[in-house]
């Protein structure tokens, strides 16, 4: 078990001297912080949105946390990003929100944080994840390394079957203020649940 501390995300200390193996377009956008009064806003299409039937099947079933799964397929779907902070709690707020045709707007919030030194990204109901962070050709990476459930002040480990896989998120800059996010999720028995990929770039008032 992993007892609770306080903290904020800081994905240069993760880093330490990789830092500067990230692009330095990368290194500007995660080299501040986002408040409640300004927060970072990144718009852009999500060219690809795809999940095999056990990745459905995991995100009806987590529904009653928060929606932190898309059920929802698509290509070419409009996507904001809203980066946060919250008086009074650790963490960086990231509330991704897609929009599939014919539907409502499907919004995704989860708070990325430090833990014991280690970085973690929690959702709804106490769920959440240990972050390995690395720097790889100029990329931001952010791969899971265990799935926990917070009880009280402690977070519990969760076995790697009753996850929808290990997650492994990548930030690739491609110039002219532009980059890409994509996002797979590989269960060791289930193979791949979700694939996401997109262009972003930063949105200004």
């Amino acid at each position: 078990m992993h007892k609770q501390n306080q903290g904020n995300n800081h994905i240069k200390w993760h880093l330490g001297k990789n830092w500067h193996r990230l692009h330095p377009a990368v290194q500007r956008r995660f080299n501040r912080l986002p408040t409640a009064d300004k927060p970072i806003v990144y718009k852009g299409n999500m060219e690809v949105v795809a999940c095999s039937k056990a990745g459905w099947l995991f995100a009806f079933l987590t529904k009653i946390i928060g929606n932190p799964l898309s059920p929802y397929q698509g290509k070419n779907i409009p996507m904001d990003v809203v980066l946060t902070t919250r008086p009074d709690r650790p963490g960086v707020y990231w509330c991704r929100t897609y929009y599939f045709p014919n539907k409502k707007p499907f919004s995704v919030t989860s708070v990325k944080k430090d833990d014991q030194g280690q970085m973690m990204e929690m959702v709804g109901g106490g769920f959440g994840m240990f972050l390995d962070v690395f720097a790889k050709s100029g990329e931001l990476h952010f791969v899971s390394s265990r799935y926990v459930w917070k009880f009280m002040r402690w977070y519990l480990p969760l076995p790697h079957w009753l996850s929808p896989g290990k997650t492994h998120v990548i930030h690739q800059d491609l110039g002219q203020g532009n980059f890409r996010f994509s996002i797979t999720m590989d269960h060791p028995v289930l193979k791949r649940t979700f694939y996401q990929t997109g262009i972003f770039h930063e949105h200004h008032d």
